[in-house]
Parts: structure tokens; sequence; C-alpha cells
């Protein structure tokens, strides 16, 4: 279980709520940066972090676009989208590119007609 929101967004999966009970602190101070699995190195490396909000649904509540840029190759390397509730101390992750934690990606067939 993560501690912070810098291991919540390096390990948790889609729709997991991050409930710590200590978020009161939490004023939208994400961290600099994360450790997680870039699309162009292809290895876990440090990407540098730009928060944007992209909806409020109250002054608490309302999604975050996190991109992130690795420090090694310099490509765009991880995109987050952070659904959270200030008021009831909570936060969930409603989109990640690269998928977290080796999701499987589901490969459609082309259709074969007979």
């Amino acid at each position: 279980m993560a501690t912070n929101v810098k291991e919540f967004l390096e390990s948790y999966a889609l729709y997991e709520t991050f409930d710590p009970h200590t978020l009161a602190w939490w004023k939208s101070d994400w961290p600099e940066a994360v450790n997680v699995p870039c699309r162009s190195c292809g290895d876990t490396r440090s990407h540098r972090l730009w928060p944007t909000k992209v909806a409020g649904f109250t002054l608490d509540s309302g999604v975050y676009m996190i991109h992130g840029t690795c420090e090694q190759c310099g490509n765009n390397g991880v995109m987050f989208w952070v659904e959270y509730n200030q008021r009831e101390g909570w936060m969930r992750k409603a989109g990640q590119l690269p998928a977290a934690g080796g999701a499987a990606r589901r490969v459609l067939e082309p259709a074969v007609s007979q």
C-alpha cells in the first residue's frame, strides 16, 4: 500500500482508491518526478512531471492530467489521469499510459470471412 502520492502514481492500478487518511495535507502538490517504465527506453526511469487540472467538479474534487517526460531520453514517457476528492480524502487513477503493472494489451484479430 502506498504511503504518499508518488508511490500511488508509481504502483496503483486503475480505479484502485488511494485513501491513506492523511490527504488533508494534499493541496495539489504532485511529486516532481516518478519512477515508471518509459515507452521509448523500455526501462523504468525517472520522469519529470507536469500536472494540469482538466476538470473541477467542485472546489475540492476534480481530475488532473499529469504528463511525464523521461529524464534519460527526453521523450514523453507517461501520462496519468487522476480523479480526486479532497473533502473525502481519496484519489484514484482514471487512466494511465503506458498501462501500470504490466497490464496486458488486448490485441484484436482481424475478422476473417469464410
